[in-house]
């Protein structure tokens, strides 16, 4: 048997990518910025609003691309990009409600009188604006992912890695998006949100398509790409070979946003750049994009294209070159810039997340939360730590008197740490909520991003009672009702209490009497576990207990706008095994408060 060696390598380099220690000076830790105000009242950081001229377009205008294409810019949150065909028009991206839907519209027809027949979507977050745009044709075509249909029945689009967490995921969408601050004042949002009005309407894709698959539809050729993703797995790129076209969502106003603080699927940086070499090789003479202004030119497209991968490979790839140089999370975080030919390139701003949250989310990915120091692998529990930190500075008023010290050194980074420390020892007391929430605001208004800018303001508002911000955020009734019928009846189990099941060991029968099935379904609720039964017939312990209801009264319960008790003794509900045995089995599962859309646990 061979004996096997182990080789250590120690890399022992110049860090040029990276430095690892060294002087942290920047906007949040006395280096400052300058401050503007916004014409809807908000304090920004006043690089950031010049930047974003730059990238995004901020009034509506029909863009004249080509013969037969255009790009509808400013009109939303997104871009539509059309190209007319023989008898009719194909439209990629829709946008994030009715309203932007018919927006469009009107837009196009100021261009072209054919009927939309044809929509083509970039990805899950702007599919909202279909309905509009079809003007109640019959016969049309749906385009997109063969992971589309899916990912909207799953989060709503949100992304979520697990999707019993979306509730969670939608939360801190709400938080990330500008949903709890206002409209005009100090706290107004940086940019528009890409969430849109609840006047929805998801129209499915009737066509997904297959990557490098070619098609011809109303005398327009197109070729379809799907393994190269920016922000969701769901991406389609399109390439018009007759017209020299590519429509995409790779080429961003911003610099790629690998991490988004709200949480979501690891957005991996190589099918992004992968995707971004496939643009440039197809070397097309026009660029429309999901967001940023149109490009026209062979060369311009070439140089946007190669500014934008190489910002994106120079991140990734130092900090894998870190994280072989043994840089922890934290270090990568402060560490990381990018060179200022790439810096200086425009879709390269930093006005949608920041950089320092991309090494992390993929060290991450990559070895997971352990950063190489044993030290962090049993810390003490946070609380503690809280009151060993507020207790190691003297007590409630020294603390406080530090953080007001760090607010006048411009350490802004410090006194938010510092009154976090505070505020988990002292959460109601109104003067550490203030000083914490003042503390936030500064941060808010020094960064150029808009992600933890909405983030900054809407805690800080919380702290100061104005706004309540939930931690989930359960789907609506229609939600429920367009999934398979047994997929909330599944994501029932991780609402168990364990100290309430703990000697319970039975079936519940769930069967729904308002739509054909040819199974009922159950959950086995087992000693702090839920296992869910797609049949209960088929279950080898038997169910003694059963509800039957109707699918909308499943759905309102499930959401919370229909309490357990209400349930139970609704007329439309046949019970098996009497009430109180129903009751006592689901009664050992977290409710939600009626009308509270959160999660109540006991």
């Amino acid at each position: 048997m061979k004996r096997l060696v182990s080789v250590v390598v120690c890399v022992s380099v110049c860090l040029v990518g990276i430095q690892v220690k060294g002087q942290h000076k920047n906007k949040y830790m006395g280096g400052g910025a300058e401050l503007s105000t916004m014409p809807n009242g908000g304090v920004i950081n006043k690089k950031a609003a010049e930047k974003i001229a730059q990238t995004w377009p901020d009034t509506p205008k029909i863009v004249y691309v080509a013969e037969g294409v255009w790009s509808l810019e400013g009109y939303a949150h997104v871009n539509c990009g059309v190209v007319e065909g023989a008898t009719s028009l194909i439209v990629y991206d829709t946008g994030n409600d009715y309203m932007d839907g018919q927006k469009f519209l009107n837009a196009i027809r100021q261009v072209s009188d054919k009927p939309i027949k044809t929509i083509i979507y970039s990805h899950a977050h702007y599919v909202w604006g279909s309905k509009p745009l079809l003007e109640n044709a019959v016969d049309y075509t749906v385009i997109g992912h063969s992971n589309l249909n899916k990912n909207i029945l799953e989060s709503g689009g949100t992304g979520a890695t697990i999707p019993e967490l979306a509730p969670v995921l939608t939360a801190r969408a709400y938080e990330q998006f500008d949903v709890y601050t206002p409209n005009e004042g100090p706290d107004a949002p940086l940019a528009s949100s890409p969430l849109g009005s609840s006047d929805k309407e998801y129209i499915p894709v009737t066509m997904p398509v297959e990557n490098g698959q070619e098609i011809v539809l109303d005398g327009v050729r197109m070729q379809f790409f799907t393994e190269y993703h920016s922000d969701t797995d769901d991406c389609l790129m399109v390439y018009f070979p007759d017209k020299g076209l590519v429509m995409n969502n790779l080429y961003w106003p911003v610099f790629p946003n690998l991490y988004t603080l709200r949480g979501a699927v690891y957005r991996d940086p190589t099918p992004w750049m992968e995707g971004l070499r496939v643009v440039r090789d197809l070397n097309p003479e026009y660029l429309i994009s999901t967001h940023t202004f149109a490009i026209n030119g062979k060369d311009k497209v070439l140089e946007a294209i190669t500014n934008y991968h190489d910002g994106l490979a120079y991140v990734y790839d130092q900090t894998l070159r870190g994280i072989l140089n043994g840089a922890t999370p934290k270090e990568l975080q402060h560490s990381i810039q990018l060179p200022e030919h790439l810096a200086s390139w425009p879709n390269n701003q930093l006005t949608y997340g920041e950089l320092g949250y991309y090494p992390v989310n993929i060290y991450y990915h990559a070895l997971g939360w352990y950063n190489g120091n044993a030290a962090n692998i049993n810390p003490v529990h946070p609380d503690i730590e809280a009151k060993k930190i507020v207790e190691g500075f003297g007590g409630k008023e020294k603390t406080m008197e530090a953080i007001k010290q760090a607010m006048e050194n411009k350490e802004y980074a410090w006194a938010t740490q510092l009154s976090d420390y505070l505020f988990k020892v002292f959460p109601k007391d109104p003067h550490v909520r203030q000083i914490k929430a003042d503390a936030l605001r500064k941060m808010g208004q020094l960064t150029m991003a808009s992600i933890p800018r909405s983030w900054y303001l809407s805690q800080a508002r919380a702290l100061e009672n104005v706004v309540e911000i939930p931690h989930a955020v359960m789907p609506s009734e229609e939600a429920v009702l367009e999934s398979a019928p047994g997929t909330y009846v599944n994501l029932l189990r991780v609402r168990i209490d364990p100290q309430l099941s703990t000697e319970t060991d039975q079936v519940i029968a769930i069967g729904f009497t308002d739509i054909d099935s040819s199974s009922t379904f159950g959950l086995h609720i087992r000693k702090g576990i839920v296992e869910y039964i797609p049949n209960v017939d088929s279950h080898y312990q038997k169910a003694e207990v059963g509800i039957y209801l109707p699918r909308t009264l499943f759905a309102a319960y499930y959401v919370g706008n229909v309490s357990l008790e209400e349930l139970i003794n609704n007329k439309a509900v046949q019970i098996k095994g009497g009430k109180s045995a129903v009751k006592d089995l689901l009664s050992q599962l977290d409710t939600v408060e009626p009308n509270k859309s959160k999660l109540k646990f006991h």
